[in-house]
């Protein structure tokens, strides 16, 4: 008889535990959702508001000059030699 008695006051301890877990979780999402809501509605944006076109540098020549096609072909032979040494 006691230990049936022992029994349901662990079961009835355990279902008044999770329920009251439960009930936190679910107003802390709806807290939650709340507070996000008005943090959009009365918070300033951070992003600055811009009303100028970004415009991009002019490319004054877009064809490679031949030095710095000897810079580029060295390049790749130096790392080349270096990934055969190793």
């Amino acid at each position: 008889m006691q230990e049936t008695s022992l029994l349901m006051q662990g079961i009835n301890l355990l279902t008044l535990g999770m329920g009251f877990v439960f009930i936190f979780l679910i107003f802390l999402v709806f807290a939650t959702t709340a507070m996000s809501k008005l943090i959009i509605r009365y918070a300033p944006s951070s992003e600055p508001k811009a009303k100028t076109k970004i415009q991009s540098a002019p490319v004054s020549n877009p064809i490679p000059s031949d030095q710095l096609i000897a810079v580029l072909a060295s390049a790749v032979h130096h790392h080349r030699a270096q990934r055969q040494a190793n």
